[in-house]
């Protein structure tokens, strides 16, 4: 993707105020949820004060998540970003792992209020990308602006070959997004059901805790692919609907890879 069609993509207009949710480039975006309220927070409490100071407080200073894939970090940040742009900030969103994009996209983010960046570890490495991290730290910096990144790892194990950018990331306020355990994914999965209009009794329930993969990208995924095979049979969700899509590689967006794989 030309760096002209990413800009377009990521809403690269220094004189836009209010970014569409449709707009942001987030590689996870649950249905019903990306707010701080809808974040199942279990032993996070910290993190999600944290943020709630970055996204309220254009002092605060730079913050770096970092947990493993599926721990709700990218619904941390979206919500830090629609939570800043109600108190009036002017909010840019990157998510690295795009693909096509080109550094290139990184300049002028510091005419921002806030710049938000997820999947670090997607450029780590790059010199060309690091640099323009790098960059766009250093003019933040000057022009009072804030950043929120994250990344599956704290900056010192990300494998960085910019040593003064290694140095940047790990200056700010670092927190670990702890995973949710079973209590908590059934929560995730209530909720979520819920507000797909679904109710999932609790055989469903343990089933697709026993046999899905566990972390929330997944879990949501296949949420959204019971709702769709539900109606499309007209029944009500229940364990063997879930069953059916964990054994099927063609339905539910590769179900034995994304979603897990069931006894058949």
């Amino acid at each position: 993707m030309p760096p002209d069609q990413a800009n377009k993509l990521l809403a690269h207009d220094p004189g836009a105020r209010d970014v569409g949710a449709a707009q942001l480039p987030l590689p996870l975006r649950p249905a019903g949820a990306g707010d701080f309220d809808s974040f199942i927070g279990d032993g996070n409490a910290e993190v999600l004060a944290a943020l709630r100071h970055w996204a309220s407080d254009r002092a605060a200073g730079n913050i770096l998540l970092h947990g493993g894939a599926g721990s709700g970090k990218s619904h941390l940040l979206y919500a830090a970003c629609r939570a800043a742009r109600e108190h009036g900030g002017v909010v840019a969103f990157v998510a690295l792992d795009m693909g096509g994009l080109h550094p290139a996209v990184l300049d002028g983010l510091d005419t921002r209020d806030a710049v938000i960046i997820d999947a670090v570890q997607a450029i780590a490495g790059d010199p060309a990308w690091e640099l323009a991290l790098f960059n766009l730290y250093n003019a933040l910096q000057e022009s009072r602006g804030r950043l929120l990144l994250a990344a599956r790892a704290p900056a010192t194990g990300l494998g960085l070959r910019l040593p003064d950018l290694a140095s940047r990331l790990s200056a700010c306020a670092t927190y670990a997004v702890r995973a949710l355990d079973d209590a908590g994914r059934a929560r995730l999965l209530r909720g979520a059901a819920a507000a797909r209009g679904m109710r999932l009794d609790d055989a469903t329930l343990a089933y697709i805790l026993k046999y899905s993969q566990r972390d929330t990208a997944a879990l949501l995924a296949l949420l959204d692919a019971l709702d769709q095979r539900s109606l499309a049979c007209a029944r009500a969700p229940n364990r063997r609907l879930v069953k059916e899509l964990l054994a099927s590689p063609d339905d539910g967006g590769q179900a034995s890879h994304d979603l897990g794989r069931a006894p058949v």
